[in-house]
């Protein structure tokens, strides 16, 4: 069975727990992204909103998407 003194045990967790800190900050963050904590504007949705639309659209014009039913469609990626 292996000794230890209290004191010692206290310093090495002192010593690693910046590291540790570190490591488990780099692990829950992702990519490095920061998460969206405010509701978006109703000018900022709306305008997102129309983005989306024009890329969809743009799209369907250039045939990246092919329907398969009412429900299922195909979205080809180059």
């Amino acid at each position: 069975m292996r000794e230890f003194n209290i004191d010692e045990f206290f310093k090495e967790i002192d010593e690693k727990q910046q590291e540790v800190n570190e490591r488990a900050y780099k692990l829950f963050r992702g990519n490095g992204r920061k998460t969206r904590v405010r509701p978006r504007d109703e000018d900022e949705q709306r305008c997102l909103d129309i983005i989306c639309r024009e890329k969809w659209m743009r799209a369907v014009e250039e045939g990246k998407i092919r329907y398969i039913n009412d429900r299922e469609m195909d979205y080809f990626v180059d």
